[in-house]
């Protein structure tokens, strides 16, 4: 905790009712014990003395042994009925599920379903965010079933959070915003104090943020949300908000705070137990050193870690250390070598219907062939690149930007900075595919030096 200070950040989040005044106290507490031991002393001398007390605390600990004993097997049994009953929900008709949770009496309505509910909601987030989002309001209905405890609101307010972030995905960045509001004046009017709720609402809207482009906004609430798991101790989590953290710095063109808080998101991985994570964070920093022209440690962290990654069997993953290797090849004027890499990886991407890697691979080849003179070729990619992305149904306004780039090509005034400020665009257009690209102009802000 000797890493966590008073912020202007954290004094705003309580007077706003977005941090527990008590998660507050807590970090205020743990800092002054660490800077002075006779604070530190006290309090723990008083804590003893309350244990050694006779009294409600000793017969209190007395009691808890038979509390836990009675209430265990009630957990055990709601574990068992929420699976079941999530089952239940599975084998019906998507469209038939939340009248069945409205229709029902007594069951689908437990803390644990709801739990249930926003785990899958998660497991579906990457592959199928549509799927997200109807898990997310089962969760919310089932929420909405409870009894008003302080528990039915925390799980009410985290399903409308989950909800919020799914719709992120889908890419309705209004809707999302808008639900999140909600969420920030739920959490407020019900009291949720829960920090492991509040740190992932957090970690979620900075997503949001970032892909709005909001960058000031994102590191304010990244910077709340780490505070909140490093306090329950939640290294995991600290981990996966600095991943964010790190892709924040870079979208607004910090890189080397990018590089910094990246290589820092690393620390916080066992290579044992999250393998994935650990080898997804290796990979993110190596791409930001290429970018930051340390293609030889980048080149480095592919080295070690591209045959560990196969045993995981993910193509799609794999491929990009070939992508990797192909910038580091391009930056070092191997133009050959960037050649074949970017042509296996647009030959992967284009297989799987993945339109817009393949695009910003096209880009990376074409600028490959620009760097070697070779303007037929840089002319075939561009004239190549409308009709497949056509038919890989890439959103309007990146398929607009897509035919600017093949008439640069044909009239032979393309440029490295034209390729650049259209990657950058095609990567903001993810998120936002009403976003109008403008040449010249890139997304987000210029880079900037920093100490």
């Amino acid at each position: 905790m000797n890493d966590l200070h008073l912020s202007r950040e954290l004094l705003r989040a309580v007077a706003a009712g977005e941090l527990p005044p008590r998660s507050f106290l807590d970090m205020v507490l743990d800092h002054l014990f660490e800077l002075c031991p006779h604070c530190a002393s006290e309090w723990a001398a008083y804590q003893h003395e309350l244990r050694a007390r006779p009294g409600d605390y000793a017969r209190a600990m007395a009691l808890l042994p038979t509390l836990l004993e009675q209430q265990l097997p009630k957990a055990q049994a709601e574990e068992r009925e929420a699976h079941r009953d999530l089952r239940d929900l599975l084998e019906l008709p998507e469209d038939r599920r939340i009248s069945r949770i409205r229709r029902s009496y007594r069951r689908f309505r437990t803390p644990a379903l709801a739990q249930l509910l926003i785990a899958e909601c998660r497991k579906h987030l990457t592959s199928a965010p549509q799927d997200a989002c109807h898990f997310a309001d089962l969760a919310r209905e089932v929420t909405n079933q409870l009894p008003g405890t302080p528990v039915a609101r925390e799980l009410q307010a985290l399903a409308l959070g989950e909800m919020a972030n799914a719709i992120r995905a889908v890419g309705d960045l209004p809707q999302s915003d808008r639900l999140f509001g909600q969420v920030r004046h739920f959490t407020i009017l019900g009291g949720v104090s829960d920090p492991e709720i509040l740190a992932r609402l957090d970690s979620l809207e900075g997503s949001l943020r970032k892909d709005q482009c909001r960058f000031r906004e994102a590191e304010e609430v990244l910077k709340r949300s780490r505070f909140l798991y490093e306090l329950v101790g939640d290294r995991r989590a600290v981990g996966k908000v600095m991943l964010k953290v790190a892709a924040v710095h870079y979208q607004s063109g910090k890189l080397a705070r990018a590089v910094r808080a990246s290589r820092e998101a690393v620390g916080y991985f066992d290579p044992e137990t999250d393998f994935c994570l650990y080898l997804a964070a290796r990979r993110n920093l190596a791409a930001y050193l290429v970018d930051e022209g340390r293609g030889s440690e980048a080149l480095a962290i592919v080295d070690g870690d591209e045959a560990r990654h196969r045993t995981l069997g993910e193509p799609l993953l794999q491929i990009r250390y070939t992508w990797i290797r192909g910038r580091i090849a391009l930056g070092q004027r191997e133009l050959g070598s960037a050649e074949r890499s970017f042509l296996a990886v647009r030959e992967i991407f284009l297989n799987a219907g993945i339109g817009f890697d393949a695009a910003l691979v096209s880009l990376d080849l074409a600028h490959a062939y620009l760097a070697a003179g070779r303007t037929t070729e840089t002319k075939r990619i561009a004239t190549e690149i409308v009709p497949l992305f056509e038919a890989n149904e890439v959103h309007r306004e990146a398929l607009a930007a897509l035919l600017l780039f093949r008439d640069a090509a044909e009239r032979e005034t393309l440029t490295v900075t034209f390729l650049r400020d259209l990657g950058a665009f095609l990567e903001a257009s993810r998120a936002d595919p009403n976003l109008r690209f403008e040449p010249g102009r890139r997304p987000a802000p210029k880079r900037e030096s920093e100490e």
